[in-house]
């Protein structure tokens, strides 16, 4: 009896895209059962610490300006992109809570990773007048991400605004 060319192939085939499953699925068993790996305990600041401030560009006159969190005022800071429809959500519920005054007293900071002439193109961006700023450096938003990793989101400050976020964020 003669077994065909194309059997052994296929089997062999399977073979080897069971066993890569298997080692596929073993890595992420060993990613959920190591806590070290899930709990991101070494991300970002320690709890109760003052988160660091950080330089950008403001895109309306192109100057550098420092972003300090904890002088005293809330502060609001959101990352967007001028092709997410999410992010123009955001950047319309926003400059509605700024008019109607929700915002009075908070410094509120829109930042942006793609150039100042991208705005052009989405109108709630045109439009808004909260400040929009630049990621200028790489450290910029290292330290951003590591601000974000630590902190709590308190949303009885602002309870009007829904939840909107850029699809994989």
């Amino acid at each position: 009896m003669r077994i065909s060319v194309f059997l052994v192939t296929a089997q062999w085939a399977l073979l080897f895209a069971l066993g890569l499953l298997v080692i596929v699925m073993f890595r992420q068993l060993a990613r959920q059962l190591n806590p070290a790996a899930r709990s991101g305990t070494d991300l970002g600041p320690a709890a109760g610490r003052r988160a660091a401030s950080f330089e950008y560009m403001r895109v309306s006159d192109g100057t550098t300006q420092r972003f300090s969190p904890g002088d005293g005022r809330p502060a609001l800071l959101a990352f967007a992109d001028v092709m997410c429809p999410s992010c123009e959500e955001l950047v319309t519920s926003l400059g509605e809570a700024d008019a109607h005054g929700e915002l009075a007293g908070a410094k509120a900071l829109l930042l942006i990773s793609d150039p100042p002439s991208f705005l052009q193109v989405s109108e709630p961006f045109r439009a808004t007048r909260l400040e929009i700023g630049r990621i200028i450096a790489r450290s910029t938003l290292e330290t951003c991400v590591s601000m974000i990793s630590k902190s709590l989101v308190l949303r009885r400050a602002m309870p009007r605004l829904g939840r909107a976020g850029c699809p994989g964020g």
